[in-house]
């Protein structure tokens, strides 16, 4: 039976159900599950097919287990380096001289540990140096202060020739060129000893963090000379393919596009080799330029980024939930090449790799091709996070002063998504804050008008690993972030002592099989889907057991599951005051 019948009958069933016949559904939802079929090569690589022949064109996703909750220490936002990396070719695709390339590579590499161990102990010893130079100048009369702020300026020019002669300093820009500039400043020896603590100092530390620094910008530049830019992605377009995507998540890096059906053997080829023959060329320039600039979007220069990163410091303690996916700016720095190339064969093997086809394709052409182009992925077992999250003892607190506007976050602790609570959290974060009849909704920004947005929702930021469920708040203005809290505070202590409702709980039930029938509708969803529960639960039938889950969870649930979770001691607050720049 094609697709689109199937999903005809599904909304049918849908419209049953909501009447209470909800027996209908589990054999529906068999006809479908059993059209879906899978194998596993030697090398741990699991496929999951699922064909319609409808439109000739199919979607994929290869979901690897692999994702910042996965990063220690030094290495935070090395996942979502390596998810930039998979789009930069292989030894066959994305470079014009795979030997010179390699060579350029390898200088590349050694002129960035230079520059890194530069950035490292060079630095440090400059602004320890500043530190002190800055105190001799303060002792100076303030009118000299001022005049040596030029002095300084005009020394540290890249370049710049210094010497001390009868009582005057003379500084060489540009010697022995057409812009040649000479600089004179007369001194009395107390200043002069400022400039000799410069000159013996700081000046030969900056000259040599400079060198390292034009270095490799230099060895950047020449192994860029052997890349082909985009090569990757314009294969993909010029044989039809729309969406390329990826992106990196606490727990999953994902990997997405749709294909014409007559292109699977090419999907194959490029989508094996790219996971088994990776080039990270363009490494640097990559993680010093897009990334580096995504987290100064989003994070540095975003006081919202800037406070849910620190929130998510405070949160969790232990687990991989710590740090953000972005990752810290010093890491991202720090990061090598080689760094990147370990973590990649730690992670990017068949064990962790979940591919999914939804479309125009036939089971066995899959297995032909998979096998053909995946089995040099290498097999490998997925790397267990051993470090479990603590129980929170106390409620923390944070207050960002900010100019910003206003905003109150309250985040607590859950299980992760194979507890037998999911379900119920579900549920709950459904009435407390999502969509336009949820309490948060009603009273804050309908009834009471004193937020322009009120939301919470389950499994902040991941839910492979014991989680959080979100609650937030936007005010109005002329409202602050402690008018949200208390607000918030008393729907969910509503729920704690009253529970909520059985027309509530019937909603949430109905919204449930409504949006599982709409997430059928699509080979991309149905890919993203499958692949997700075989990832995440182990197995991609759970997909459709999750209206049955949710089916499953009374008031009485609710009520308990409301109580342990909505505890003072288990919940970390953060808030954004205002502050007044007048």
């Amino acid at each position: 039976m094609p697709m689109k019948q199937q999903l005809q009958i599904l909304l049918a069933v849908v419209t049953i159900l909501v009447a209470g016949a909800g027996g209908a559904s589990a054999q529906t939802y068999l006809d479908l599950e059993n059209q879906i079929q899978e194998f596993t090569l030697d090398n741990g690589v699991h496929f999951i097919v699922l064909e319609n022949h409808d439109v000739p064109v199919f979607s994929f996703r290869t979901f690897l287990n692999v994702g910042s909750a996965n990063e220690t220490r030094g290495i935070t936002g090395l996942s979502h380096i390596l998810e930039h990396m998979a789009f930069k070719g292989t030894n066959d695709i994305g470079g014009n001289d795979k030997k010179k390339e390699r060579k350029a590579m390898e200088a590349e590499d050694i002129a960035f540990d230079e520059f890194k161990h530069a950035r490292l102990v060079l630095v440090p010893r400059i602004e320890a140096a500043q530190v002190q130079l800055d105190r001799m100048t303060r002792a100076l009369p303030v009118e000299r202060q001022e005049a040596f702020e030029e002095i300084f300026s005009a020394m540290h020019d890249a370049g710049a020739e210094i010497a001390v002669q009868d009582g005057q300093v003379v500084i060489a820009h540009n010697a022995g060129t057409e812009e040649e500039k000479i600089d004179k400043f007369d001194l009395n020896a107390n200043e002069i000893e400022l400039v000799d603590f410069y000159v013996g100092n700081i000046q030969p530390l900056e000259q040599e963090f400079a060198a390292r620094e034009q270095a490799f910008e230099d060895a950047k530049d020449a192994a860029r000379e052997f890349v082909v830019t985009n090569e990757f992605g314009q294969i993909i377009e010029e044989n039809g393919g729309q969406g390329l995507n990826a992106y990196t998540s606490s727990d999953v890096t994902v990997y997405l596009y749709n294909f014409p059906s007559n292109r699977l053997e090419l999907w194959a080829y490029l989508e094996g080799n790219r996971m088994a023959d990776p080039v990270f060329r363009e490494f640097y320039t990559e993680k010093d330029g897009p990334v580096t600039e995504e987290r100064r979007m989003r994070t540095d220069n975003s006081p919202m980024g800037r406070l849910i990163e620190i929130f998510q410091n405070q949160m969790f303690m232990a687990n991989g939930y710590h740090h953000s996916t972005i990752g810290y700016m010093s890491d991202i720095q720090n990061i090598s090449r080689a760094d990147c190339q370990a973590y990649f064969d730690e992670h990017y093997h068949g064990g962790n790799m979940v591919v999914c086809l939804v479309g125009d394709v036939y089971l066995d052409d899959v297995k032909k091709y998979a096998k053909k182009y995946f089995s040099d992925i290498p097999a490998g077992k997925p790397t267990m996070v051993e470090t479990f999250e603590p129980k929170q003892l106390v409620e923390k607190r944070m207050v960002m002063v900010d100019p910003a506007q206003p905003m109150f976050a309250a985040g607590y602790h859950l299980e992760n998504v194979m507890h037998p609570d999911w379900p119920t959290y579900q549920v709950i974060a459904d009435v407390l804050g999502q969509g336009r009849t949820s309490r948060l909704n009603k009273s804050l920004v309908k009834e009471q008008n004193i937020a322009v947005a009120a939301r919470s929702f389950a499994g902040f930021p991941g839910q492979k690993y014991q989680t959080g469920l979100l609650v937030f708040a936007i005010p109005v203005k002329g409202k602050t972030g402690y008018d949200m809290e208390d607000a918030i505070y008393a729907e969910i202590d509503k729920i704690v002592e009253e529970g909520i409702t059985a027309e509530e709980l019937a909603a949430v039930k109905q919204r449930t099989r409504a949006n599982f029938i709409r997430g059928l509708g699509s080979n991309s969803g149905m890919a993203g889907q499958l692949a997700w529960h075989q990832t995440y639960v182990g197995d991609w039938r759970e997909l459709f057991k999750q209206v049955e889950k949710i089916e499953s969870v009374t008031l009485d649930d609710v009520k308990r599951v409301a109580g342990e979770v909505f505890a003072r001691t288990n919940r970390t607050v953060a808030i954004i005051e205002t502050e007044d720049e007048s």
